[in-house]
């Protein structure tokens, strides 16, 4: 588990490093979180390597939290002036996300409806036998099923 920490830990030094080095004004953990999914995407990375500890940090994700809520706690005399303003902003801002989210979805879906669905090979066999196919099995059900699944997918 040492091993798989270390991995996540060079990672995100090395996004904090790209980030001072380049003065993007993007912030290095960030970054170190696109050198991951990049990692992983290209198998630089497997997946088996940092499994057990991801699993670890995402488990206890909760607990991460607790010293940005107590520094928010220690300064909220100077929040209490702005917390109507911080509030609204709050809200608009998850009402977007959430708007935005669900248009990134429905295009997904989209996206992915456009490509023909991939048949299975003993549904491709099927000749000019009528409803048989070469086992000798009706297949008109099979008809059906595959295009209710189109019409899901």
């Amino acid at each position: 588990m040492l091993k798989q920490f270390s991995i996540i830990l060079i990672i995100y030094f090395l996004g904090d490093l790209m980030q001072k080095a380049l003065g993007l004004p993007i912030p290095g953990n960030v970054l170190g979180m696109l050198i991951l999914f990049f990692s992983l995407y290209t198998g630089i990375v497997k997946l088996n390597m940092i499994d057990k500890v991801s699993d670890f940090l995402l488990e206890n994700m909760a607990f991460f939290f607790l010293p940005a809520g107590a520094s928010l706690i220690t300064c909220f005399a100077l929040l209490e002036g702005k917390l109507t303003a911080i509030l609204a902003v709050s809200l608009i801002s998850t009402f977007v996300i959430l708007a935005v989210t669900g248009l990134t979805v429905e295009l997904v879906q989209k996206f992915f409806r456009k490509k023909p669905v991939k048949i299975a090979s003993h549904i491709e066999n099927i000749g000019n036998k009528g409803n048989n196919n070469e086992s000798g099995r009706n297949t008109k059900n099979v008809h059906a099923r595959e295009n209710r699944r189109e019409e899901v997918i």
